[in-house]
């Protein structure tokens, strides 16, 4: 299936288009993936995997710093890198992905492929030596920017909260297709919520929360949610 490219605005890197080397790296790493879904279960006896199972986790691994280190993901300047992940949105203002706060990937990625080298970025922290992958990819800001932000939780609780659903956005978007959403909760409504709830420690206006949410997400469309 071809993959929907959301309408972003234009980026401010450039990206050439991918080389056969680079297509190569993807499709082994497919291939690997799908090879290890094929593997015994993990052994909750002996806490391990079997040996093949090391074996190509290794090998995914360092087809994953290559891929990385060849373009595939680009650093973005420093002044606009931040810690953590970020949610990206369309120019409508629909959520459309996430994407790790310290650049972007290649426009010609499937989907599959931004989906693995997010998951594996995220990995890298629960892992011993995976740090040292991220700086074996060279890319400023990766290593980094893998601490979780501050307060996510609660943008994202905000925008459950005025009736946005994620999981469908993100499916409208792919599929191409416009949704009409449910009408708006009001924020005082969701601000008792965010109280109850323990995201704010009191109620405030909604003036109040809607420049908290601007300082914590300065790059989220407030304005259009």
């Amino acid at each position: 299936m071809k993959k929907t490219t959301p309408d972003f605005p234009p980026s401010v890197l450039d990206f050439p288009p991918l080389t056969s080397t680079q297509k190569s790296i993807l499709k082994e790493i497919k291939s690997l993936k799908e090879k290890l879904k094929t593997l015994p279960p993990w052994d909750p006896e002996t806490g391990t995997w079997v040996s093949e199972y090391y074996e190509i986790q290794k090998r995914i691994d360092d087809l994953t710093i290559r891929g990385l280190r060849s373009g595939m993901f680009k650093s973005l300047p420093a002044e606009s890198r931040h810690p953590g992940f970020r949610l990206v949105f369309d120019s409508r203002g629909e959520y459309a992905k996430i994407l790790p706060g310290a650049g972007d990937f290649h426009p010609e990625l499937p989907t599959w492929a931004e989906n693995h080298f997010l998951e594996w970025i995220q990995v890298q922290r629960l892992r011993e030596k995976g740090r040292d992958n991220l700086r074996k990819t060279k890319i400023p800001g990766l290593e980094t920017g893998i601490r979780p932000p501050t307060d996510l939780t609660l943008g994202i609780r905000v925008m459950e909260l005025r009736g946005y659903d994620f999981e469908k956005e993100e499916d409208s978007t792919e599929k191409g297709r416009t949704r009409t959403r449910k009408e708006d909760r009001p924020w005082h409504r969701v601000i008792k919520k965010l109280v109850e709830e323990g995201l704010l420690p009191r109620e405030i206006t909604p003036q109040a929360l809607k420049g908290r949410l601007k300082r914590l997400y300065p790059d989220w469309p407030w304005e259009k949610i």
